[in-house]
């Protein structure tokens, strides 16, 4: 692994290409709180709304990081109220997500829609008269993703590497189209009922015939599908199910971790809120914790302060990686600098996870700015300092 000893990275992300403003915020009674942003896109030549979540008392809980979901279609506040407001219950009460919504809203002006961001460039004659004017801007609407949602959100926010996206019907189409152009954008894809039928099986087929060796990180694929197939829209099944079938039969990389699941009493629209539900609940039980452990190859020496409020007490640092001690709670020990301080300098992978203790998980220390683990990301500063929480 390689070695960086105190570099200071400085991530500045130079919005020339597009103008931000918030333009509202609403908090809600427990402190959570949404805004309203709006970019003028240089990759869409349009101005674009996003909604932005963050988790309660997000302004106190100064020293964690946040994973990040973004949905899409959320021009239909539908998705993205459901979303942010279910994540806490499925996951326990100690998750916090920050919930981006990025919408795709009709333009009456220039005659666009969600189908143009959507949807590629169609080639079969069929699917041209069914889709007229209304497609071939998915390559541009990822490259807004990709270039000036994610990086304004990582700028702004604090936030980790597992990211998840969450689309549903040509939403999911798209997220399922960006992990075939983009792999590793996303590392988490919760396609509800995705259309892998349009364009005579164009999705489907890229799908099945990508190089998944493209896929660095450990990835989850969640498809699922309603009634879609059965009394309507026919066409869908037969693609659905080529695409279950190479995952389930053909698919072998230990990178990739994909689900299908089926809702056949639901409709197409009705799915959602069940479909969502079985993702999440999967990706807790086996997939959160697995993506959490990964850390960066590279180590960065830091110093990390710990101001005390005993000048008597022996504090010990414990966390997610060796250097750490492994959670074991009485391993490292931390350095007495001060009558009020301690000092401890470590090589340490990213992100970091870590508490202080006397030397037991009976004496952990409340820490200012956060209830659960402490979250630093050494590749951004060298040093750290924490206080105690007075009692």
């Amino acid at each position: 692994m390689k070695l960086k000893f105190g570099i200071l990275y400085l991530f500045m992300v130079f919005f020339n290409h597009a103008f931000v403003q918030t333009i509202s915020f609403a908090a809600t009674p427990r402190g959570a709180r949404v805004e309203n942003v709006k970019i003028q896109s240089k990759a869409l030549n349009q101005e674009r709304e996003l909604l932005i979540y963050t988790p309660e008392e997000y302004d106190a809980r100064t020293n964690e990081y946040f994973n990040v979901i973004y949905v899409f279609d959320s021009q239909s506040r539908e998705f993205f109220d459901y979303t942010s407001s279910i994540v806490s219950f499925l996951g326990g009460a100690d998750q916090s997500f920050i919930v981006v919504g990025i919408s795709s809203p009709y333009n009456e002006k220039l005659d666009y829609s969600r189908r143009n961001d959507f949807l590629p460039k169609i080639e079969s004659e069929a699917y041209k008269k069914q889709a007229g004017t209304l497609h071939g801007n998915a390559d541009n609407f990822s490259n807004y993703v990709e270039s000036e949602v994610i990086p304004y959100i990582n700028t702004k926010y604090r936030t980790l590497n597992q990211n998840i996206a969450v689309g549903h019907s040509l939403g999911a189409s798209f997220i399922l189209y960006s992990l075939v152009k983009k792999p590793n954008l996303f590392r988490n894809y919760f396609a509800i009922s995705p259309n892998l039928a349009y364009d005579e099986n164009k999705l489907s087929k890229e799908l099945t015939h990508f190089d998944y060796a493209k896929v660095k990180n450990s990835t989850f694929i969640y498809l699922s599908h309603a009634d879609e197939g059965i009394e309507y829209w026919q066409d869908w099944k037969p693609a659905r199910e080529s695409v279950y079938a190479f995952f389930k039969d053909t698919l072998k990389d230990k990178n990739v971790t994909v689900e299908t699941a089926a809702f056949p009493n639901n409709s197409h629209w009705s799915t959602f809120p069940p479909s969502l539900n079985r993702a999440f609940e999967s990706y807790f039980k086996n997939i959160q914790s697995k993506q959490a452990s990964e850390l960066s190859a590279e180590k960065y020496k830091v110093t990390i302060r710990l101001k005390v409020t005993n000048k008597d007490d022996v504090v010990y640092i414990t966390g997610n990686q060796p250097n750490l001690g492994d959670w074991n709670p009485n391993k490292v020990e931390m350095k007495k600098t001060a009558e009020l301080e301690r000092e401890i300098v470590l090589e340490l992978q990213s992100p970091a996870q870590f508490k202080f203790t006397n030397g037991s998980w009976d004496t952990e220390l409340g820490i200012i700015g956060t209830d659960n683990n402490v979250i630093i990301k050494p590749e951004i500063k060298n040093e750290f300092e924490f206080e105690m929480v007075k009692n």
